[in-house]
This record gives structure tokens, C-alpha cells and sequence, in this order.
């Protein structure tokens, strides 16, 4: 993209929620928030290939390059190229980046060699090594898969604790009682309730902060969950190091509303990474911006294995 290029679209979000920004050659902004999804939820290409196009009809006048920066990405290149059909018949989008969330997340956080980790409803970490000559993935790939340490797997923890104590089998009541109150059930329909809720996978998640609290107040089982979801963090850090044969300078920053600063989960973090040598990298760049980084970008660069391309024809 030529310095010329300034009108810019971008977005990034998962199951918590979509964000999205312009930035115009004018020097004028528009921010919008959207609702996030799951997979599953509603059909992806539809809705993805429509939050771009009504926001860039809200921006007006032609865009120069969007940025999708999601969690949830197509399963195949037809519906990418469905997305990219959409977008460019409907808008005037010139150029199409679509990627997943770490990316963005990893524009923002690294600076030289290292890995981002950033944790909401979902889990994704991207790593930059050998002299930021290569990205390595790790960790996430969905809430019926994998996220461990996620918001969701945090949540679902708790909750199974609840049911456990429910019916005999350990488990911790007090998780069970906060877990009722929390979701406005009786105990032996607990899992039928949850189950049937709306958006079931973004209100376990959101159970997380329950367990935080229960886990900073001293109950033993919700601690216990942090410290698996702390092994777990520390073990995509350790890996991303080991696999980017990272330096005694390897970057290792947190992102996301589950491991913000002052949560007991990064402090339980912060203590294990000192063990192996690491320490938390401060970033005040969100993955927002770091979608902003990506759209200024002339080229892809290092993260080209991990974004799509698309120019209007």
C-alpha cells in the first residue's frame, strides 16, 4: 500500500465482542462495537462478510484496505472467497486482510522476538522468533477442541466442580451455591439451564470472573483452577521460546480481558515465569491496534503464511 493509501477499516474480536475502527486520510475516526459469536452460533460467512460491509457503508466514501482480525475463521477458501465477493460487490473496499485474532494481537505486543497470549471467551497465541524471520502458532483452536486457560475453560472448571459437589462425586460446594445464584437455578438443573441459555459458551466464559473471585477470597477449588489455567499460560510461553529458540530477551506478553494486570491469574503467571526466566512484557497497544498496525503495513511481511489477501478486481 503506497503512503497515499489512508483510508483504513479494521476489526478484531472473538466471543466476548467485535471491535472495530476507522482511520481516514482526513485524520478522522469512527470507532463501533458489535457483538462477538462461537462457532456455530449463525452462518460465519454472512455475518463476518456483513460487519464489514455496514461499517464501511457507515464510514463512507472509498476504502482503501479493511482488516478482519477475528477468532472464528472460515473453514475453507470458498467461504473466504464468499467473504471477499460479498465485501467487495457491496462496498467500496479496494483491499480485503483477513486473519485471525493473534495476528493483530502479536502486531500490537512484539516489539523484537516473542510470543503474545491473549485470553477473552476464547485463547490464542502467536510467536515471533529467529530474528522475527518466522511465526509460530500455538495453543486455542476452539472451545470444543482445546482453550485451555480461556475464559470459557476457566468457567466450564468451575461449573464442573459445581456439578461434581451436586451430586457426590467431590466437586466444592461453594462453587455449586455461587454457581445457582450466578445462573438463577436449582442445583439439579444447573447443566439443563446452562445448556439452553442463548449464547451458552459466552456465559460460561463470562462464570470466570465468579471462580477469580471465590479462587482471591480463598476457596481452595476455584484456586486450583487458576493455578491449571496459570500451568497452562506458562506452558505456551515456555513452548513458544523453546520452538523460537528465543534469547534471554524473549517477549512474553498478555492480552485480554482474563489475564489483565491486576487478575490473580497473571500474578499466579508472572510467579511461574520467573522460574523459567521470563517476565511479563507491558504493552498499552491492544489487539485494536494492533489490527491498525496491520492496516498501514505495505506488505504482509512476517505474517504472510497467516493472512488472507484479497484486492478488488
Amino acid at each position: 500500500m503506497s503512503a497515499t493509501k489512508r483510508n483504513l477499516i479494521f476489526f478484531d474480536g472473538g466471543g466476548s465482542g467485535i471491535r472495530a475502527k476507522s482511520e481516514s486520510a482526513d485524520g478522522n475516526t469512527l470507532s463501533r462495537e458489535f457483538a462477538g459469536f462461537t462457532p456455530g452460533e449463525l452462518p460465519l460467512v454472512g455475518y463476518l462478510a456483513n460487519l464489514i460491509i455496514n461499517f464501511a457503508g457507515e464510514v463512507g466514501g472509498p476504502i482503501d484496505r479493511a482488516i478482519l482480525a477475528v477468532a472464528t475463521l472460515p473453514a475453507n477458501n470458498e467461504q473466504y472467497g464468499q467473504i471477499s465477493e460479498s465485501v467487495f460487490a457491496k462496498s467500496r473496499i479496494q483491499e480485503l486482510w483477513i486473519c485471525s485474532d493473534s495476528v493483530s494481537a502479536c502486531a500490537a505486543a512484539i516489539e523484537k522476538d516473542g510470543v503474545v497470549i491473549a485470553a477473552g471467551t476464547g485463547i490464542t497465541a502467536l510467536a515471533v522468533g529467529m530474528n522475527q524471520t518466522m511465526v509460530h502458532s500455538l495453543a486455542g483452536d476452539g472451545f470444543l477442541l482445546g482453550d485451555e486457560a480461556s475464559g470459557y475453560w476457566i468457567g466450564k472448571m468451575g461449573i464442573n466442580s459445581a456439578l461434581r459437589a451436586r451430586d457426590g462425586r467431590g466437586g466444592d460446594k461453594q462453587l455449586l451455591e455461587v454457581a445457582g445464584k450466578y445462573f438463577n437455578s436449582q442445583p439439579y438443573q444447573l447443566a439443563h439451564t446452562i445448556h439452553q441459555l442463548d449464547r451458552p459458551v459466552h456465559a460460561i466464559a463470562a462464570f470466570a470472573k465468579e471462580v477469580s473471585q471465590l479462587a482471591h477470597s480463598g476457596n481452595q477449588a476455584a484456586y486450583a483452577i487458576l493455578e491449571a489455567a496459570a500451568d497452562e499460560i506458562v506452558l505456551i510461553a515456555t513452548t513458544a521460546k523453546l520452538q523460537c529458540k528465543g534469547g534471554p530477551d524473549f517477549q512474553v506478553a498478555l492480552i485480554g480481558g482474563v489475564l489483565a494486570p491486576d487478575n490473580l491469574l497473571t500474578k499466579l503467571v508472572e510467579e511461574r515465569l520467573l522460574i523459567h526466566g521470563l517476565k511479563i512484557h507491558v504493552t498499552n497497544r491492544s489487539s485494536l491496534d494492533g489490527a491498525g498496525i496491520l492496516a498501514k503495513l505495505e506488505v504482509p511481511g512476517i505474517y504472510a503464511p497467516l493472512i488472507r489477501t484479497y484486492v478488488a478486481q
